[in-house]
């Protein structure tokens, strides 16, 4: 019973998400994707990871509120893209 409280308090609470609409390795890509979600009104952030295979950029959106967070991934999914949504 303890667990489920603490699910619905830190769902409620501050917990914050970010989602990852795409990582790509072209910074061109990643530009048109930021101007595809900037068309939508959604506002976004790139951050660039290196992986074995190279760099790639991700272009991310919040962090946002659980609530927030589901309306942007609602969205992304209308416009034919997907959002992965992480906790930070």
């Amino acid at each position: 019973e303890k667990a489920a409280e603490k699910e619905r308090s830190a769902e409620s609470g501050s917990q914050k998400y970010v989602l990852q609409v795409a990582a790509m390795s072209s910074a061109e890509k990643a530009a048109e994707v930021q101007a595809k979600l900037r068309e939508a009104g959604i506002s976004s952030y790139t951050q660039k990871t290196t992986t074995p295979s190279g760099e790639l950029i991700r272009v991310r959106v919040g962090p946002l509120n659980k609530e927030d967070a589901e309306k942007v991934r609602a969205k992304l999914s209308r416009l034919g893209m997907s959002g992965a949504m992480t906790p930070v």
